[in-house]
């Protein structure tokens, strides 16, 4: 276990990553920690700072830790760049020390941490334990706290065996070994999620629990990515997030500890997202059949199901994007211009709208949806184009060239949208006789996939298509059960862990534009548990969408509402 924990910390990065994990681990080991990881701030060389007792020490101590990423080099000791270590040990001497130490800790012992996810590289041993020995007196020591040493403490402290039992560890390690069959490492690595979740009640069990859970979900990603295959830990984040915060929701304030810990499990996700997306994915938008070939299947049905499944993780990333930079603009309204912050979001936003734009247009199998469930990645798509009107001329075609080849596939009994899930059951269908009516009202008896098409034609003002889907489905499934999908007041228990079911269906859905708006409006009216949720009222909107793609409900038509009404 040391061991995997040690090439871990190696992989880290400094920034967000090896300084991210530190706080929680110092508090653990009871530390007080009063300066965490910041950014735009001087702090003369300190990335972190607590005080405590540890088991050697004397007395009561403040730890000043100053964080490098990887081994120790000549270059990242003494290099040109202004981030190299020994500087930053300077500014702690003759910066830190004696102006911004708090007064309650200016008569304690110091101890200056060298902290870093490796090894000291021996060409530079000398000069590193010379500057510690010149600089060191009465009241002032240098420490290494290097990957071993690091590795030690997080075992001991962050996941012992009392909080995590060799079974859980056993877990661990079998989720790293199969890493190149993502389904399996993220079966082993849930199966961990739910033993270390299970006892947690109160608000601290809570809290180190999610903390061990982020510890573990770190280890998990930094192996992926040396691997270069994220969809393991793409996987296991989604449904650690979700987990997590069914565990923490009803002590989430935003300020305690077990919000800090979720907060802290969230930032885990959102980096491995980043790196999900900016790797896999939006380097290859552009390019025409890419994403495509890079399935490597010659059977149009796993390139079908890849590349909505892609769709519905790039739209999730915009959506809790789009939620961030909702909040800025709340907190901080603007005057002028744009905060910085706000810049960043909304550049970043426009990336994932447009490679959402470049994917469909590149990728022409997404014109044609093979399972009903697909409204789903549809539905997560088009409700966060709907917030960017530049490409409302993108979304009128595709929702054109979706209920076109809809239509067209069906009657000429082509790869229509069936109900269905598996990929056998879609290989059969692709090369079954479809002249059967039976078979094909068999295969159609319900839909959610014309319900959602026939809301955003409406919406976006496309009666000719509206017209025509409302034909289609009156004239040939006559059969099915037009319904959707709405949250109801067993959902909070159930949302985020899927541990049941839940949500109510409305049927009986109307396939007329101006009728199905009204439908879908009396129908949210009606179905108010949604905004009940934890996750709205405690400002995590977003987690009820990734629940949605990771559980596979359909999108609530609650995140239009603003819309329907102002089209009304």
């Amino acid at each position: 276990m040391k061991l995997i924990l040690k090439q871990y910390l190696a992989s880290l990065k400094e920034r967000k990553e090896l300084d991210a994990v530190l706080p929680d681990l110092l508090s653990s080991m009871g530390m007080n920690v009063f300066i965490f990881p910041s950014r735009g701030f001087k702090e003369y060389g300190v990335d972190i700072a607590a005080v405590g007792q540890l088991q050697d020490d004397e007395e009561e101590s403040v730890y000043l830790f100053s964080v490098k990423s990887g081994n120790l080099t000549r270059e990242t000791w003494s290099g040109q760049s202004n981030q190299s270590l020994l500087p930053s040990l300077q500014e702690i001497l003759y910066g830190f020390i004696p102006c911004r130490i708090p007064p309650q800790h200016k008569t304690k012992p110091i101890v200056i941490c060298l902290c870093f996810g490796g090894d000291v590289n021996s060409g530079i041993r000398q000069e590193v334990t010379g500057f510690e020995s010149i600089n060191s007196r009465d009241n002032l020591r240098f420490e290494e706290w290097n990957g071993d040493m690091l590795a030690e403490y997080i075992q001991q402290h962050l996941l012992k065996e009392k909080l995590l039992p060799s079974s859980n560890q056993a877990l661990l390690r079998k989720s790293l070994a199969l890493l190149e069959e993502p389904e399996s490492s993220s079966k082993h690595f849930s199966l961990l999620i739910d033993e270390v979740l299970s006892n947690a009640t109160d608000a601290d069990s809570v809290a180190s629990s999610i903390t061990r859970v982020n510890v573990c979900l770190w280890v998990l990603f930094s192996w992926c990515r040396d691997a270069e295959n994220l969809e393991a830990a793409y996987l296991s984040s989604e449904r650690a997030l979700l987990l997590a915060w069914d565990k923490v929701k009803d002590h989430y304030t935003g300020k305690n500890k077990p919000s800090k810990s979720f907060n802290s499990i969230l930032s885990t996700y959102q980096q491995i997202t980043d790196c999900y997306v900016d790797k896999c994915l939006i380097p290859y938008v552009n390019l025409k059949y890419a994403l495509s070939h890079a399935v490597h299947s010659p059977c149009s049905i796993n390139v079908n199901i890849k590349l909505f499944d892609v769709l519905g993780r790039l739209s999730v990333k915009g959506h809790w994007i789009l939620d961030s930079l909702s909040k800025s603009y709340i907190e901080t309204p603007i005057t002028d211009d744009e905060n910085e912050e706000q810049e960043k979001l909304r550049f970043r936003l426009r990336e994932i709208t447009r490679s959402i734009n470049l994917l469909c247009v590149n990728n022409p199998i997404l014109l044609s949806p093979y399972k009903d469930s697909q409204a789903i990645d549809i539905g997560l798509a088009l409700t966060l184009l709907s917030n960017n009107s530049e490409l409302d001329g993108f979304v009128k075609s595709w929702l054109s060239e979706m209920v076109n080849r809809c239509i067209f596939s069906f009657e000429s009994n082509g790869m229509y949208p069936i109900v269905n899930n598996s990929y056998e059951n879609l290989l059969e269908h692709k090369y079954k006789d479809k002249t059967d009516s039976n078979y094909k009202n068999k295969l159609t008896e319900a839909s959610i996939l014309y319900p959602l098409l026939a809301v955003f034609c409406s919406l976006y003002k496309l009666d000719s298509v509206s017209l025509e889907l409302e034909t289609f489905v009156t004239d040939e499934l006559a059969h099915s059960t037009l319904q959707y999908w709405y949250p109801n007041q067993y959902s909070e228990q159930n949302m985020y862990s899927n541990s049941d079911m839940h949500g109510s269906a409305s049927t009986n859905f109307p396939m007329n534009g101006k009728l199905a708006l009204e439908h879908i409006t009396q129908e949210c009216s009606n179905a108010d548990s949604f905004k009940r949720m934890s996750a709205i009222t405690k400002g995590k909107a977003p987690l009820v969408l990734t629940a949605c793609r990771c559980y596979r409900y359909p999108v609530p038509f609650h995140y239009l509402e603003n819309w329907i009404a102002v089209s009304e």
